[in-house]
């Protein structure tokens, strides 16, 4: 007969070594199955510490944080016929340079 690699039942875990062994596992990067298997423990077991431990833990809370500023964009050059150039660098911009475009070019001869 083959030799079962499951636990056997024992005594309870105290919540001491519970809290080692969960923090162990956060710490492991294994996955919940490979984590009990290797530490003895049932792995049904293991996820009920999990779930009650995830039940009683505090609420996530806001944290702050500071965002670096976006890269600077080259943006976008209009070149025009008279030689000068138009530099638009956000989306905001676009609309205005639109209607400047519009106007010179009604403002050009026949």
């Amino acid at each position: 007969m083959k030799a079962s690699h499951r636990p056997s039942r024992g005594a309870r875990t105290d919540a001491a070594r519970r809290a080692q062994l969960l923090a162990a596992f956060d710490q492991s990067g294994l996955s919940a199955a490979d984590f009990a298997r290797q530490h003895g423990l049932h792995y049904t077991t293991f996820c009920g510490w999990r779930h009650r431990r995830a039940k009683h833990s505090s609420p996530p809370a806001f944290v702050q944080v500071e965002l670096a500023p976006p890269p600077v964009a080259e943006g976008l050059i209009i070149e025009l016929e008279v030689g000068a150039r138009l530099r638009v660098e956000s989306s905001r911009q676009i609309a205005l340079a639109a209607q400047l475009l519009q106007t010179l070019h009604a403002s050009r001869p026949c």
